[in-house]
């Protein structure tokens, strides 16, 4: 609460690291303050004194700074809300401030808490290494079913309101491959696509109804992610050695009542059951270090057949799985030959499947253009702010773009557009031509190496820095078409308004807000994995997140929270194995 009145004292958003520096300075502080306590009772007037001491500058504080504060707000519930936060967060950092006074001062008996509990929490911490906490079979069995029904049950409500699921411009592209009207295609992931039909074909079969077949395929998801949520709670409780409570439920917490994991349960894109392949992968790769030693033939199949899907899932993830490949030699390489043959021959497979078996089947696989996001990007820049480029160079730009549509057309963070114009030239002269013209972008670049960076930054900035704006979990309903698909709401009411709230505190409440920020959860990777490395433990998970962001920082079109989802959903996992030791 101090922490939420200073940021809006001072007008910083609730993303900007700022925030994270100044709560952990608060905390400290008041951690500092609380360990002094008063060996005496506090009579009523000093009580009644203290109390006027912290209230009183809190409600002058609170009215001289509401209007500032609220001025963005429209809502009078949020101008009413803003003059509260103010006034309770100024009346604790006051009351902490007299009391850090008397502490310096040491006045009014202030002294050093007693350490009269140290031998009960001893008492405790033997029960636990006795094994009253340990993890046994069951316990284990009781808590992934816990988790699987909280997350389920969380979700539920969202997919009855966004019934038959949330389908946007992507969704219903691959809607129109299985229902025939437009040709299969690999730029999203066929395999998701034949997944969707599946599913699709059996709710057709029962109801003859194609929204509510959909929706055949949103359960599915929402009951997936469900029991991914569980298997990654069970694993961070493995990781620990033994059961935590407070972990636990904070863990489920985060799964099923942060807002964009339920709104993203019910979202058909690839990226949502990728991010779910990418926490089984995580904690299969935690079990078989866990196991290390007493490794057997189905950890290896499992992972292979997790691999494969990983790479088949998003085109970016097949690169970060051959490069994973070393790391696991390395951790497993006690069992080097088997490790090797089974990390080898899902790259293997993959090749075979999106090579002859897609020819084959007659599935395209996304052109060129696609893969070229960023260095297309950075050329535009340098054309569209008038940088450098020489006549010879621009001639080969012109042999493949129209260059007077680049200024009007150039949006710096985001890269469909100058992609759309290089499909909508010359795209041969540029595959044709891969050598020269990466010669062309390298030429460039060296002559506004500057405008190079902006370029990177603003299309890609966002993954490393908390600070950018971006919205998180406000898709809503079926995108307007052709195909007969609409939202269908089960439910409403009260419930929208529940969500609005839940998705607009990101924008309003610090700490809570950096949970919506990818940049946020990049730096607690690094910061993680640092810490991992130092105590020696396992960073496998790391490696993998890490591996997922790199390929997005050179690769991704935009900057989107759902890119990232993966890192987001393994974030309990990666931070309790960088701090538990070997």
């Amino acid at each position: 609460m101090g922490l939420w009145a200073i940021q809006l004292s001072l007008g910083i958003t609730v993303r900007n690291p700022l925030t994270v520096v100044l709560f952990v300075c608060l905390f400290m502080g008041m951690e500092w303050v609380s360990g002094y306590g008063s060996r005496k009772e506090v009579g009523a007037v000093k009580k009644v004194l203290l109390f006027g001491l912290s209230v009183l500058p809190a409600a002058g504080l609170a009215l001289f700074l509401g209007n500032r504060a609220s001025a963005s707000f429209n809502s009078s519930l949020f101008k009413a809300l803003t003059y509260a936060i103010l006034f309770a967060g100024y009346y604790v950092l006051i009351l902490f401030g007299v009391r850090a006074f008397l502490r310096l001062i040491k006045r009014d008996g202030y002294e050093k808490a007693s350490d009269d509990n140290a031998g009960d929490m001893n008492n405790t911490a033997a029960r636990t290494s006795d094994g009253m906490m340990r993890l046994t079979p069951k316990p284990e069995r009781r808590l992934f079913v816990i988790t699987a029904l909280v997350c389920f049950i969380c979700y539920l409500p969202y997919f009855l309101y966004e019934f038959p699921g949330i389908m946007t411009a992507d969704s219903l592209v691959q809607y129109g491959q299985i229902i025939g009207k437009e040709p299969l295609s690999n730029h999203h992931p066929i395999i998701h696509t034949m997944l969707i039909k599946y599913f699709y074909m059996i709710g057709m079969g029962i109801t003859h109804d194609p929204v509510k077949a959909i929706a055949f395929y949103t359960f599915f998801q929402m009951v997936f992610m469900s029991l991914c949520g569980a298997f990654l709670v069970r694993e961070v409780m493995r990781v620990l050695g033994y059961f935590d409570r407070t972990i636990a439920a904070l863990t489920i917490v985060f799964l099923a009542l942060m807002p964009f994991n339920a709104v993203f349960a019910v979202t058909i894109w690839k990226d949502v059951p990728f991010a779910g392949i990418a926490v089984l992968l995580s904690c299969h790769l935690s079990e078989m270090y866990r196991k290390r030693d007493d490794l057997k033939v189905r950890h290896f199949v499992i992972l292979s057949f997790l691999l494969i899907l990983f790479s088949l899932f998003r085109s970016n993830a097949f690169y970060a799985s051959v490069v994973l490949i070393p790391f696991l030699i390395y951790f497993f390489r006690k069992k080097i030959a088997a490790v090797a043959a089974f990390a080898l021959v899902p790259v293997i497979i993959v090749l075979i499947v999106k090579g002859p078996v897609f020819d084959m089947c007659g599935v395209k696989g996304p052109d060129f253009t696609e893969s070229l996001s960023l260095p297309i990007q950075q050329v535009a820049r340098v054309l569209a702010d008038g940088g450098t480029v020489t006549d010879d160079d621009l001639a080969l730009i012109d042999a493949v773009i129209d260059r007077t549509y680049v200024k009007e057309l150039y949006v710096a963070n985001y890269a469909d557009n100058m992609k759309e114009l290089v499909r909508a030239g010359h795209p041969e002269v540029l595959e044709n031509n891969k050598g020269e013209y990466l010669r062309l972008w390298a030429r460039i670049g060296l002559s506004n190496p500057l405008l190079y960076l902006r370029a990177w930054y603003d299309l890609e900035g966002g993954y490393i820095y908390p600070d950018v704006a971006y919205s998180v979990g406000d898709v809503d309903g079926v995108m307007a078409n052709d195909m007969g698909l609409y939202s269908s709401p089960i439910i409403g009411g009260k419930f929208i308004k529940v969500k609005e709230i839940l998705l607009k505190l990101s924008d309003f409440m610090p700490i809570y807000g950096m949970f919506f920020s990818i940049g946020a959860y990049t730096w607690a990777l690094v910061i993680s994995l640092c810490f991992a490395l130092k105590k020696r433990c396992f960073v496998l998970v790391h490696v993998l997140m890490l591996l997922i962001v790199g390929t997005l920082l050179v690769a991704a079109p935009v900057m989107d929270f759902r890119y990232a989802y993966a890192m987001v959903l393994s974030f309990p996992l990666w931070v309790v194995s960088g701090a538990v030791t070997k």
